[in-house]
């Protein structure tokens, strides 16, 4: 059976992929090699992490495809995407038309799936509240957070703008940090609860299992 690969931006997607998508997809009965890696931004630098351009990302990705015997997927935010991204748009309608187009680039793989968060990896920690309740003491700042998943009972569907973007709201509830509370937060989360809440998380992690089932 093949790996698994995520292609991954920092970090806190490495907790998420390890802490909650691998137990799940083990739970699900695929014993296998299952890995997240950060893109790297500067060779030369040994720098690891971000973005950076499309072409890190492709690069990222073709690398680690040309090592055959893997299914590779990525894990990038739409928040801040760079714009030279195949088709891009900063209507986060079109996302699926930029995953298609960067598929497309890396010439329709067909052990590649591509995956953009709508709109930052953040967003997900909206599915519930056991997370924050384990980073925040103040009952306002959870008041606050209580109220942002009532008014948007999809988190995907939580803003995109400069100041709305799902991390700036944390950073206005509570001094969040990405690495150490994010961290924090995804160890203790429940992926089914990602699931049934974000659509397009839960359609990827669909794709994810129908390939692997091939």
């Amino acid at each position: 059976m093949k790996r698994l690969a995520f292609i991954v931006e920092g970090d806190t997607e490495i907790i998420l992929v390890e802490k909650l998508i691998l137990p799940y997809l083990v739970g699900l009965g695929f014993n296998i090699s299952i890995h997240a890696q950060t893109i790297t931004t500067n060779r030369k630098q040994h720098k690891k992490g971000g973005v950076g351009s499309y072409g890190k990302y492709k690069n990222e990705i073709s690398r680690t495809l040309a090592q055959g015997n893997v299914i590779v997927t990525s894990i990038i935010d739409f928040f801040k995407l760079p714009t030279d991204f195949p088709s891009y748009s900063s209507d986060s309608s079109k996302i699926s038309e930029i995953e298609a187009a960067i598929h497309l680039e890396l010439d329709n793989h067909p052990d590649f799936i591509p995956y953009i968060q709508k709109h930052e990896l953040e967003a997900l920690m909206f599915s519930e509240m056991i997370g924050f309740e384990l980073v925040i003491d103040s009952p306002d700042s959870l008041a606050e957070i209580e109220q942002i998943m009532t008014d948007y009972p999809n988190p995907e569907d939580i803003n995109n703008l400069p100041q709305t973007a799902p991390s700036k709201r944390l950073e206005s509830i509570f001094k969040y940090d990405k690495t150490f509370h994010g961290d924090l937060i995804f160890q203790i989360m429940d992926i089914k609860k990602m699931i049934e809440k974000c659509p397009r998380f839960a359609f990827w992690m669909e794709r994810i299992i129908n390939k692997l089932s091939e």
